[in-house]
């Protein structure tokens, strides 16, 4: 749903002769909501279960692409795209790492990163598909066969899932000693967890982690055949590099999280993101985009993948469904904020290159604040 949208940007141009910024608003609107309804998804996941909370999902992602279809005006959409397909997302992607990080205490760092890796994985074979359907059927036909593969994939996706019992642990599994003075067990309420100075220093690094990779994901396509002068199926097929790139990225990230920690490993990514961004209007071959526009989203990919741990580590699992929403605020307000660079970059600047300019700088500053924050300790317990 997510990262095959790039692919739908110029087609949407050219059979509506809409403008590529109030396309590209619809990620924007879909990012956007994905957040802020995991946070009534981590609540109802509590009363109903993850199952029926990943069918509820389901529902709303397969009737998004299916109104775009009909759609003959940028609210309907908008509607579709943006709003259902939103919806649906927020329902369901939460869901399964909440899941499954309660049945692997002892690896979650790797347990989320091959969970997240699932959001990636399906776009890098849809991808190339997707762009055969669009120029072969058409866009309406591509929109509806896209529906109908959420909806199966939901179907035998929620029938897997089950909630791991309280207390959970590994046969022989002991959880590590706590470090002196920390809070690593402690279970924090949300609203806990927001008067800590800690959550708003993890909102605001995964804010500039957030516009980074959902600037190239939305933008893939068209910044692919505007610097390096590629076809759209070209084009198509570096959005395959990215989904695969992506999907390594979040096994990555996962996994490094576990032997090196995943503070270390966000900080990693943020210097690997600032160099590529730096370098990316030089990137004008077929070979050399690819490698850019991989290399940023396997950056994307293994920080989704490491994120997860650090909540994890930081706040506690018993409402982690919950407090990783407040914390994936971040996905919701990047989407908007990536596309909004993008936009008045290419409207009032050089195309995309003031763009880079400006997410590599925020991209070292997410590299400075990830040296500087710290798990809570003792003396910053919220009681209230």
């Amino acid at each position: 749903m997510i990262y095959s949208w790039s692919l739908y940007v110029n087609p949407l141009m050219a059979q509506h002769g809409w403008e590529k910024s109030s396309v590209t608003l619809t990620f924007s609107i879909t990012t956007l909501l994905i957040p802020i309804l995991m946070i009534f998804a981590g609540k109802a996941m509590q009363k109903i279960g993850p199952r029926n909370t990943t069918l509820i999902g389901a529902v709303f992602l397969a009737l998004g692409p299916t109104i775009s279809a009909f759609a003959t005006s940028l609210p309907m959409l908008y509607l579709g795209y943006g709003v259902f397909c939103g919806i649906g997302v927020g329902f369901i992607y939460g869901v399964p790492i909440a899941t499954s990080v309660k049945w692997f205490p002892e690896k979650k760092g790797l347990i989320s990163g091959l969970t997240v890796a699932g959001f990636g994985l399906g776009s890098i074979i849809f991808s190339p598909i997707c762009t055969i359907l669009i120029e072969s059927l058409g866009l309406n036909a591509a929109f509806f066969i896209q529906s109908g593969i959420s909806i199966v994939g939901m179907l035998i996706g929620s029938s897997m899932l089950k909630t791991a019992p309280d207390g959970y642990r590994p046969e022989g599994w002991v959880p590590p000693a706590q470090q002196a003075g920390a809070l690593a067990g402690r279970d924090y309420t949300s609203s806990q967890m927001l008067r800590t100075q800690q959550y708003w220093f993890l909102l605001i690094m995964y804010l500039f982690a957030n516009v980074a990779g959902l600037f190239i994901i939305g933008h893939a396509s068209p910044i692919a055949q505007e610097i390096a002068s590629l076809t759209a199926l070209q084009a198509g097929a570096i959005v395959s590099v990215l989904s695969i790139a992506n999907t390594l990225g979040r096994f990555i990230g996962g996994a490094a999280s576990d032997k090196l920690g995943a503070a270390k490993v966000v900080t990693i990514i943020y210097a690997a993101d600032l160099v590529l961004f730096l370098c990316l209007r030089f990137m004008t071959g077929f070979a050399t985009i690819a490698f850019g526009i991989g290399g940023l989203a396997v950056c994307f990919g293994a920080m989704m993948g490491a994120y997860p741990s650090i909540v994890l580590d930081y706040f506690g699992g018993k409402h982690y469904s919950t407090n990783y929403a407040f914390v994936f605020l971040a996905y919701g307000i990047g989407g908007l904020l990536a596309n909004t660079v993008a936009s008045m970059s290419m409207a009032h600047f050089d195309g995309y290159y003031t763009a880079f300019l400006i997410i590599g700088v925020s991209c070292a500053v997410g590299c400075v604040m990830s040296r500087i924050t710290k798990k809570p300790v003792a003396s910053e317990v919220v009681t209230t």
